[in-house]
């Protein structure tokens, strides 16, 4: 599995939002590096990475885990964008280039556009979590 920059960096925002990585086996994970962009981990049992770049194994320290970011699937994304609230409640391709899906979230509706479907399944899960945590510290929306 290759992700885009964009998705390294959608999902490196949605942790700073409160989406928890997970160290699963089968899971992927990411972290990054000041200067040198970001790197992808498959989990392996025993609390091991493969690195996805590398392709090196290494143990995973728990004092490391807050290094990384979780990159969930597309599945995994709509579940947990459903999990919050919100769901895609309209999606189309935009001259064969573009996936536009329109995020529903509680009352408000957002379009959001992006090359792939898992683009914009993860940038309407970031607008649940920036929602949620909109509405839980009283700032209105």
């Amino acid at each position: 599995m290759w992700f885009t920059r964009e998705q390294f960096q959608l999902c490196n925002e949605l942790r700073q939002w409160g989406l928890e990585p997970r160290f699963e086996p089968g899971d992927v994970v990411a972290r990054g590096f000041a200067d040198l962009g970001f790197e992808e981990f498959q989990v392996l049992p025993g609390q091991r990475l493969l690195s996805l770049t590398a392709g090196t194994t290494t143990p995973l320290p728990t004092d490391h885990r807050g290094h990384f970011f979780w990159i969930p699937s597309v599945d995994e994304a709509v579940v947990l964008l459903e999990a919050l609230g919100g769901e895609i409640s309209l999606c189309s391709r935009c001259d064969a280039r573009e996936w536009v899906v329109e995020c529903k979230m509680h009352d408000t509706i957002e379009e959001l556009r992006g090359r792939s479907f898992h683009d914009v399944a993860l940038k309407a899960l970031l607008v649940a979590h920036r929602t949620v945590y909109r509405s839980n510290s009283g700032v209105s929306l």
